[in-house]
């Protein structure tokens, strides 16, 4: 009997001591067991999704085939950047790849590829996607989720003003900005009285619209004389052509993609109408593929706004040059002026973001990052802003024109203050 109540005194002893260490010793394991789980040290934080010790998903939607294909080169901007990024160290030690899915700029599609980049992908964040229709579809999707939305390539005000805790800036010009500027300089600098409007029947287009119907009571000597619409994939455009020649405006204000810009003007060039000053928004005119899509006579002369200059008018610029020669090794069939400088731009400013960040990557931090940027000029976008009441992020640009098949900046840059919303 002795012997039995020793053996369970000695049970007892022992399950005792098992839960005082339990108690005491347990937590500790759990948490280093977890590895970044925030709590187990002063330095160790639960990374975001997306983000491994040497890794890091960045995701991009955009139409990489279909009517406005030409797109796509905001993709390899970017996808060009990450590689020159990742053949010198990558950031913080991590190598980033990009996950980029072709939407063909149709709005249901983005909300389906969308779903798989955050939920199955599982990418720590998106970069510069395209489409404003696109973007506006997978908005509430993107906020629900809270991932970061990193320079979307659209200008609509929607995504920027008032500020979205998880949308960071635009690769672009505002739209209703840049349309503020262009009414501006059709008055005052080229003499306009008679405003045409030109756009495309979508979030996009109206964006501009809207714009220019908020400004032209500024001008109270300035009428809009004739108001024409037309879809992205439209190609004949004879009958906008005639009502534009009918209305005879001093200037016509084209919002649209690249091609229906091109088609438009050639329409217009068909039939004899050249009189009047063609002002097209950045989106669908600063590239010089458009001396191609619409024939280099046609194109000569128009005029749109930018946030950089195109490479071969600043050959001493050593960003710029470090971008040309990058592209043109990695993409060398394709152009290197236009909107591959708009992915390599966005690409810039993204990775500045990640190095500010340091190694604690989580989307608080992340987003945190950006409002480090006052007028940083370590891109080739002329200056690039945040803050907390400020996520335009681009706020400077100036106005160009086609000249002997160049794009050629015509003006000192014009900055946008979102505080006041003037134009100086």
């Amino acid at each position: 009997m002795k012997v039995k109540k020793l053996y369970l005194g000695f049970i007892i002893t022992c399950i005792m001591a098992l839960v005082l260490a339990a108690c005491s010793g347990g937590g500790e394991q759990s948490s280093s067991s977890e590895g970044n789980n925030e709590g187990s040290n002063e330095s160790s934080t639960e990374l975001a999704q997306g983000v491994s010790d040497d890794e890091i998903l960045i995701g991009h939607l955009g139409p990489q085939t279909g009517p406005v294909a030409i797109y796509d080169l905001i993709r390899k901007g970017i996808d060009s950047h990450f590689k020159y990024v990742n053949e010198n160290g990558g950031v913080n030690g991590r190598q980033l790849k990009l996950v980029a899915y072709d939407d063909q700029y149709q709005p249901a599609k983005t909300v389906q590829v969308a779903k798989r980049l955050v939920e199955e992908d599982k990418v720590f964040a998106m970069l510069g996607n395209v489409c404003t229709p696109c973007n506006t579809a997978a908005k509430d999707y993107y906020v629900d989720k809270g991932i970061p939305m990193i320079l979307v390539s659209t200008g609509a005000k929607e995504f920027v003003n008032p500020p979205i805790n998880n949308y960071f800036g635009s690769s672009i010009m505002n739209y209703r900005v840049e349309a503020k500027i262009f009414l501006d300089y059709a008055v005052n600098e080229l003499g306009a009285k008679k405003i045409a409007l030109a756009y495309q029947n979508d979030d996009y287009g109206k964006e501009g619209y809207e714009g220019v119907k908020e400004a032209i009571a500024n001008y109270p000597d300035v009428e809009i004389v004739e108001e024409v619409t037309f879809i992205a994939t439209d190609t004949e455009f004879s009958s906008q052509a005639q009502k534009l020649q009918q209305a005879n405006p001093d200037a016509i204000l084209n919002f649209s993609t690249p091609n229906p810009a091109a088609n438009l003007k050639k329409a217009m060039h068909k039939i004899g109408f050249k009189d009047a000053a063609y002002i097209v928004s950045s989106v669908g005119a600063n590239d010089n593929n458009l001396f191609n899509l619409a024939g280099e006579d046609v194109w000569e002369g128009t005029y749109t706004g930018a946030t950089f200059p195109m490479p071969e008018i600043v050959p001493d610029d050593e960003e710029m040059q470090l971008f040309v020669e990058r592209f043109s090794k990695d993409y060398p069939n394709d152009p290197t002026a236009g909107f591959s400088q708009v992915g390599w731009a966005a690409a810039q400013v993204f990775v500045e973001a990640l190095k500010q960040t340091g190694d604690d990557l989580t989307w608080d931090n992340f987003l945190s990052s950006f409002n480090t940027f006052d007028n940083w000029q370590g891109s080739i976008y002329a200056g690039v802003t945040f803050s907390e009441d400020n996520h335009y992020g681009l706020t400077t640009m100036f106005m160009t024109q086609a000249q002997d098949g160049k794009i050629v900046p015509i003006t000192d840059p014009k900055t946008f203050d979102p505080a006041t919303g003037e134009v100086k």
